[in-house]
């Protein structure tokens, strides 16, 4: 069983490899997410709309983590910085912290703000 520690990290790196078919087998079926720049989304269909849609907008897009913390056995909380190209050109970098809370092996929640 993957404590969450184990699963924020692979979180992270599935998401600059851009492997959204394993990035869902991590999640629960129930689910939920929310972030400033996308909303709030409940379940694994929800989510997985947004994600693809996300990283159709974004075909350049990559997360550091700056430093993971283990709130407590359950959650963890990331300050990352991450870069991205638009489908435009437009390219920005910014701030921002991720909490993932994770049980029985599977991501239960992630909660994205800016910074």
């Amino acid at each position: 069983m993957k404590n969450a520690r184990a699963l924020t990290e692979k979180y992270f790196a599935l998401s600059n490899a851009r492997d959204l078919t394993s990035i869902f087998s991590l999640l629960d079926p129930e689910a939920t997410y929310s972030s400033d720049n996308t909303g709030l989304f409940y379940g694994l269909e929800d989510i997985r709309k947004m994600m693809t849609a996300f990283f159709a907008d974004y075909p350049s897009i990559h997360w550091t983590i700056l430093e993971l913390r283990e709130l407590s056995k359950h959650i963890t909380e990331v300050d990352f910085a991450v870069a991205s190209t638009d489908r435009e050109g437009n390219q920005t970098e910014r701030l921002g912290v991720e909490r993932i809370v994770a049980a029985s092996g599977t991501i239960r929640h992630i909660e994205v703000r800016s910074r």
